[in-house]
């Protein structure tokens, strides 16, 4: 990015000036994209941790029923997004009334504390550091995404915001590898060394330090002061971010579209506070449109069955006849360095080239089609967990879809639905309802891996079945409901939004005219005749001049 070139070559960057991508804007996506990290080390850490024998003997996992053991693990790994539904709600009103940039910074240290309580070997404070960290991670999941996509240029706001994403299943890949690591530990009494586990757990602290370091040196992003009427704070975060001056052709055009939707948002309703903003969602049908969008992103997202997969891989493999133990935590880091590798090529390449729609669309087909083999094969074959001769053909094979599924999840459902509700929404409404898509995420989070346990001991086969279904459903309402936003300003979405939602099929690709709000693109176009009329004016006169 820095050296006047970007790293994404979208075309529309190509077109743009070279100054934007620098290293300002580099520092701001590296300090800000830590928060993904908190989701993936939190998440990929403890699915491996419940299987290590020190984890177990500390907290009281062996030599209960089977019953009870489920109850703890799904308690356990649940209670982060216990949590993150928590977080998610309280992260709109700091994000408003405090500004993005230390809401972020607030949330980071809380994420830091739940983390070091989670080291402790005691059950309740395990539970409870398991919640503040889920605050810290669910109030992240929103802040984050919103924080990049409003400091972005258009060109490259996808991939910006997807790097959320990449930094989720990269953080999620490396836990799965530490835990893979420390069960390779052999030594005399490892059973009863906290070391083994607290190990994998304190990774986590890390990112969270390393971002609440660098969040301070952040500008904070130009949408909420000139929404909160600090115009000229606004213009001036433009100009820094660019490295451009105030009356550059781009600053102006991304300044006077904030300005144009704060004034329209103005008119209709005066204020910020949460009244007025509940009438702007649901008497808008535009906005109310856009919510409705993006919680059902939201749902669909959950309902594929990732959670489960998350949290649970290493018992999933073992269901197709992976050995249990080391074997079942390496292909269970294979699958997350599947994830990472399709993730950096999604980011790379797929957002802000191909799109968010088709890829979308591509990946969560995969998805369904791996659930549903999953499914078949334990209904035909049954489960493999007391395999000795090793993983049967039709088990490797499902290890092969599970591979494929992590393949469409990286440049479909991982990504897409926090990439559009960061960059769907008007400034003003934009936390409130970020705020309520990622407190159903957790929610939803919450049931499926407090459940998991239970449901494939009681439901089998029918689990993955039911997440078939629900992603093929998924597949239909996307293709209908989904636009296209690659190449769209923030702002421009008001235009897009005045159509049925259900006809956004007809009209998911852009044209040039409409990437930018109409009333400005109007007011740039009056201008730009207004000066070529005072310069043939001018010119005139001089003829005229020089003739006499």
């Amino acid at each position: 990015m820095a050296g006047g070139t970007s790293i994404w070559i979208s075309s529309e960057a190509k077109t743009d000036p070279k100054a934007i991508f620098n290293l300002r804007l580099l520092y701001l996506l590296v300090a800000v994209a830590w928060g993904g990290s908190f989701y993936g080390f939190d998440t990929g850490n403890i699915g491996g941790i419940l299987t290590l024998p020190s984890f177990k003997n500390a907290f009281g996992l062996n030599d209960v029923p089977q019953e009870e053991q489920d109850n703890r693990k799904g308690t356990i790994a649940s209670m982060l997004a216990a949590g993150g539904a928590v977080g998610a709600l309280l992260a709109a009103p700091t994000s408003d009334y405090f500004g993005r940039k230390w809401s972020v910074l607030f949330w980071g240290m809380v994420f830091v504390l739940g983390a070091v309580l989670q080291m402790i070997a005691d059950y309740d404070v395990l539970l409870a550091g398991r919640f503040i960290a889920g605050m810290g991670v669910g109030a992240s999941s929103m802040l984050t995404p919103q924080f990049l996509a409003e400091n972005s240029p258009k060109s490259v706001r996808g991939s910006m915001t997807a790097t959320y994403n990449l930094m989720i299943v990269t953080s999620l890949m490396l836990a799965f590898w530490v835990n893979y690591g420390v069960s390779k530990w052999n030594f005399e009494g490892v059973e009863h060394d906290n070391t083994q586990w607290r190990t994998s757990m304190g990774i986590q602290i890390i990112p969270g330090a390393l971002l609440c370091l660098m969040i301070p040196f952040v500008p904070e992003t130009p949408r909420w002061l000139i929404n909160h009427g600090k115009s000229e704070k606004g213009l001036k975060n433009i100009c820094h971010l660019r490295k451009l001056p105030a009356d550059h052709e781009y600053v102006q055009t991304e300044y006077r579209e904030i300005e144009a939707q704060v004034r329209q948002e103005q008119e209709s309703y005066a204020g910020h506070n949460y009244w007025v903003v509940l009438k702007d969602v649901f008497t808008s049908r535009s906005n109310f449109q856009r919510f409705f969008l993006a919680v059902m992103l939201f749902l669909f997202h959950k309902l594929t069955g990732t959670d489960s997969l998350n949290y649970y891989a290493p018992e999933i493999f073992a269901l197709i006849g992976v050995s249990g133990g080391s074997s079942s935590l390496l292909t269970t880091g294979i699958y997350g360095v599947v994830k990472t590798v399709t993730s950096l090529f999604y980011v790379g390449f797929l957002v802000d080239r191909v799109g968010r729609r088709l890829p979308l669309l591509v990946g969560a087909l995969l998805q369904a089609t791996a659930m549903l083999y999953l499914a078949l094969y334990l209904r035909f074959a049954g489960t493999n967990t007391d395999s000795v001769g090793g993983t049967p053909a039709g088990g490797i094979v499902g290890i092969v879809w599970i591979y494929i599924y992590a393949f469409g999840w990286s440049f479909g459902h991982s990504v897409a639905c926090y990439v559009v509700a960061a960059e769907i929404f008007p400034t003003r409404i934009r936390s409130f309802c970020m705020s309520i898509c990622f407190f159903i995420n957790w929610i939803v989070d919450y049931g499926i891996t407090r459940a998991t346990p239970n449901m494939i001991t009681n439901m089998g086969w029918g689990v993955f079945l039911l997440y078939a279904m629900l992603t093929y459903l998924g597949v239909v309402f996307i293709f209908f409901c989904l636009p296209e936003m690659k190449g769209r300003s923030i702002e421009s979405m008001d235009n897009l939004f005045e159509r049925p939602l259900w006809l956004m099929w007809r009209h998911a690709y852009p044209t040039e005219e409409e990437k930018v709000r109409s009333d400005v693109r109007e007011n740039i176009v009056a201008d730009k005749l207004g000066h070529d009329n005072d310069e043939d004016g001018r010119k005139d006169r001089v003829e005229h001049v020089e003739t006499a």
